[in-house]
């Protein structure tokens, strides 16, 4: 220590104090001369204690002018806080650092110096870049999708969107973002049961809704969702991905058209028209045949084509030589109706094809047996679609009749009811229920109404389990309107039961945290109304409850900030999320308490509903430090400048002294912890340990550093760096001196760190489409599973290889991977994707490159729609086409000749 130092009024406790402070610590004069420095300090310029002192302060830093502003700035106003330099050592090393200083008085109130310290921000900065590069990533994710993609929390508001969302919706981020997900649909309703869905199941596939433009625009959409966690698991919201499903519509619409186009040609004829397979067998017939025969066309299909005829063999004859020669024209035969009536006909037929080129009938006269084969798709289509509807369901579904006779059965309801479906069908619906009685009747109330909504029941399965079930059933009807029998499912609400049995018990327990609680509490609604009181707060105030409930906050406990912009029911009003300060509030009979108030928003519906405050007694507190201050103000200056929480602990581990940061962190008043055992105020895994510092020290080490938990006794765990030195007087040991700095924002960030890139994950993994990110060298940087499971390959097979190398044409996929990053996008690139097993497909790829922090550009995103089945349906389309104009052409051509001759006869 200097000659300057030694005349300085700092004991001996206060030079330890300084010595072992982790943080860089300096003394300086008004000139800005250094005065005396700390090991921290020594170690970070890489210079000594006697090289520092007596040189300017302002020459360790890369900005000496602003380092040197700092240090004047501290004795203008009296001290200066978080003021960040940039430290440079003497091997040119930089650490960001931000400077607290404060000046110090000899005995006569003299300014002399000034006392700085320096908190090593380094890794706080570096946390904060990062972070800002995984929101980038996370942005570029969103944006890559063509597909609109929307975030969104358990209440269904949008939490974010993609561009493709915004033109979708003709809306801006801004007013999508904190809206209801369900409002961009036709059928709200409908949307926000799908978005509840999601978090019921854990995701929704295909869910098909109409989303609606500002300008009125419908799109058909099938939305993809899954819920996404955070890191402790818990569920905090749902990805949600559009795909646009209007051309598949369009195309369903114009094939059934073109069937409805095919009946009609085969009834328009007014001659019968009839087909029959290779064994002269009738496929089917027009009305014209069906009056010619005097049958019905379910009494000619089936039966054979000679039968209807005088001369059955020649008939026959005539048949088989349709499939032997391609053809017969002109072709005479008798036919003979039921009645006896015979009619002379020109028969002129021709073989039909399927579409492998196989032979597999023949028409006759007119023929076309697309309605038919229509039908019958159409019906098999339907009775698809039936069982597809039925079985989708997650919740037990049940058809019955009139009489509550089971008709048809789901998968789930079998599961549900541990019995087969033969077992299901033709049994009583009531029988599977705790109460059929109940069950009865409320099939019967179906039939009665037309409808029945949340109707509880008890279901029982074959091995006694019983679900907590609400029905909604309703009727459904014939051609002629007439009720047949009536559609239920069963939405199983245990969950649900149990958690309105959870939420009252909580509401009770809530209530009496409220009631014992050692703080003041009430509750305001919006419009400054006290609505509910502790009986702390009646204490405080000294008043009834029924004299506080309903009166104005501010004429029960008024203070300085009633009435002003700092009033914390008018701050939260404007969507602050929490309000903490100290404050003198007065009683009605005029009595001052000094108190800490702490106060939280309240919410219903998503609107503002009041505030609930919590008021401390600090009165104790703020006598004792105002004794404090009297008695300690020369201590008061170096121990509490420290931005670490520190304390003085004797040789039996009581507590004689602490700092202002350390009363914080613990969160009790200085008169709970003086006297106190240090691990029954601040304990953690080292204490009562051989690696307890007061021991180590005791033992004879100088000093003490390790990381550590430290548990507040309200049980709160606070990460630290702990750094402890010994104390000896007269050269015996009489205790410690602990720094205790919090790295709880570290923790945070590193926390936020992993968050961002499970979110990342989420995002990746959320699409239906692979996604690939890739450098600008076109090599892979990371996969989602459809890339996986297109390719065949792990993502550890594909990260690291080249872009181009999965697809047939490997030139143009580097070529496309290239242009993206020329000119920043590449829209519907087609390329075709191999897997490993050979397999190909046709994919349109979307891509667009995204940057770091800087603007620099790092990768880019590539997205791949799979349009195999839009071009098979393409191709489909042309060959129906096709085939229709072949077979138009051909019964035009057999009208053309039977016209023919009848001009002739």
């Amino acid at each position: 220590m200097n000659k300057t130092t030694k005349e300085l009024p700092i004991r001996y406790v206060e030079r330890e104090l300084q010595l072992i402070s982790i943080d860089p610590l300096v003394m300086f004069d008004q000139e800005g001369t250094i005065l005396d420095v700390n090991d921290a300090m020594s170690r970070v310029a890489g210079r000594s204690i006697d090289e520092l002192i007596g040189t300017p302060f302002a020459d360790y830093f890369t900005d000496p002018e602003r380092a040197y502003k700092g240090a004047m700035l501290t004795f203008e106003t009296g001290e200066v806080r978080d003021y960040e330099l940039v430290m440079k050592a003497r091997d040119g090393t930089e650490t960001s650092v931000s400077y607290n200083a404060s000046v110090y008085k000899d005995q006569k109130g003299n300014v002399v110096g000034a006392f700085a310290a320096a908190r090593d921000i380094t890794e706080h900065k570096a946390a904060e870049h990062e972070i800002k590069n995984l929101q980038q990533y996370n942005r570029g994710l969103i944006e890559t999708s063509l597909d609109p993609l929307v975030t969104f929390d358990q209440e269904g508001i949008i939490l974010d969107v993609n561009g493709a969302t915004i033109r979708a919706t003709g809306r801006t981020r801004k007013e999508l973002i904190g809206t209801p997900f369900a409002d961009y649909f036709t059928d709200p309703e409908r949307a926000y049961k799908g978005a509840m869905l999601v978090f019921e199941t854990g995701e929704v596939r295909d869910y098909e809704l109409v989303m609606k433009d500002r300008d009125g625009t419908e799109t058909s959409v099938s939305y993809n969702a899954s819920i996404y966690r955070d890191q402790t698991g818990e569920v905090v919201g749902a990805f949600a991905a559009a795909r646009d499903i209007t051309e598949h519509k369009r195309a369903k619409q114009e094939i059934e058209n073109l069937q409805q186009y095919n009946r009609g040609l085969i009834e328009v004829s007014l001659d019968p028209l009839v087909t029959f397979d290779q064994e002269g067998i009738i496929l089917d017939v027009n009305e014209a045949t069906v009056q010619a025969t005097g049958r019905t066309r379910k009494e000619l299909i089936g039966t054979p084509f000679a039968d209807y005829f005088t001369d059955p063999e020649r008939a026959y004859k005539g048949a088989m030589l349709v499939f032997e020669t391609g053809e017969v024209r002109d072709y005479e035969l008798v036919m003979k109706a039921r009645d006896g009536t015979e009619t002379s006909v020109s028969y002129n037929a021709s073989i039909y094809r399927d579409q492998t080129g196989e032979v597999v009938g023949a028409f006759a006269a007119a023929r076309d047996i697309t309605e038919r084969k229509a039908a019958e798709q159409e019906i098999e289509n339907l009775q698809r679609y039936n069982r597809g509807l039925i079985e989708t369901s997650l919740d037990p579904l049940v058809t019955f009749d009139q009489k509550g006779i089971i008709m048809d059965v789901n998968e789930a309801k079998i599961r549900a009811t541990g019995r087969t479906r033969e077992e299901l069908i033709g049994s009583l619906f009531a029988d599977h229920f705790t109460d059929p009685e109940r069950a009865y009747k409320g099939v019967m109330l179906v039939f009665e109404t037309g409808a029945v909504r949340d109707y509880e029941l008890v279901m029982k399965a074959r091995d006694g389990t019983e679900t907590l079930v609400a029905y909604n059933a309703s009727v459904y009807k014939d051609e002629t309107g007439q009720v047949i029998g009536a559609f239920g499912v069963a939405r199983d609400i245990t969950e649900r039961k149990n958690a309105e049995i959870a939420l009252r018990e909580s509401k009770t327990e809530l209530d009496l945290i409220f009631q014992i609680a050692a703080d003041a509490m009430c509750v305001i609604d919006a419009d400054f109304n006290v609505s509910n009181v502790n009986k702390t707060f009646i204490q405080m105030v000294d008043m009834d409850e029924d004299e506080i409930i309903g009166e104005k906050c501010y004429d029960i406990f008024s203070g300085e900030l009633c009435h002003s912009k700092d009033c914390p029911l008018e701050k939260l009003k404007r969507e602050e999320g929490f309000v903490e300060r100290e404050s003198v509030k007065k009683r009605p009979d005029g009595r001052e308490i000094p108190v800490i108030l702490n106060a939280a928003r309240l919410d219903r519906g998503g609107k503002f509903a009041g505030i609930v405050e919590d008021f401390k007694d600090i009165t104790e507190r703020k006598q004792a430090e105002i004794a404090l201050r009297e008695s300690k103000a020369e201590l008061e200056l170096i121990f509490q400048i420290a931005a670490d929480a520190m304390c003085v602990i004797d040789a039996d581990f009581n507590v004689i002294r602490v700092n202002k940061a350390f009363i914080r962190m613990v969160d009790l008043n200085e008169d709970e912890l003086i006297g106190k055992k240090c691990y029954d105020v601040f304990s953690g895994e080292i204490c009562h340990s051989k690696d307890c510092p007061l021991e180590k020290l005791r033992r004879g080490e100088r000093f003490v550093e390790r990381e550590s938990v430290k548990k507040r006794s309200d049980g709160k765990e606070i990460p630290v760096i702990v750094n402890a030195a010994r104390l000896d007087r007269d050269g015996k040991f009489v205790g410690i001196v602990e720094d205790f700095k919090d790295i709880t924002e570290r923790k945070e960030a590193e926390k936020e760190i992993r968050e961002l890139q499970r979110y990342n994950r989420g995002l990746i993994e959320v699409n239906l489409d692979p996604l690939v990110t890739f450098d600008q060298e076109g090599i892979i940087m990371d996969v989602n599973e459809a890339t996986i499971q297109a390719t065949g390959r792990t993502r550890e097979e594909l990260i690291g290889t080249p872009f181009a190398d999965y697809f047939t044409d490997p030139e143009m996929a580097y070529k496309g991977a290239m242009l993206t990053f020329e000119i920043g996008e590449v829209r519907d690139y087609e390329l075709v994707m191999k897997a490993v097993d050979g397999t190909e497909t046709v994919v349109a790829y979307n891509a667009s490159v995204y940057r770091d922090q800087t603007g620099e550009v790092v990768g880019a995103f590539a997205a791949a729609r799979d349009i195999t089945e839009r071009k098979a349906a393409e191709q489909e389309l042309r060959e129906t086409v096709g085939r229709l104009e072949e077979y138009t052409n051909r019964i035009n051509n057999l009208v053309v000749t039977m016209l023919g001759e009848i001009t002739v006869k």
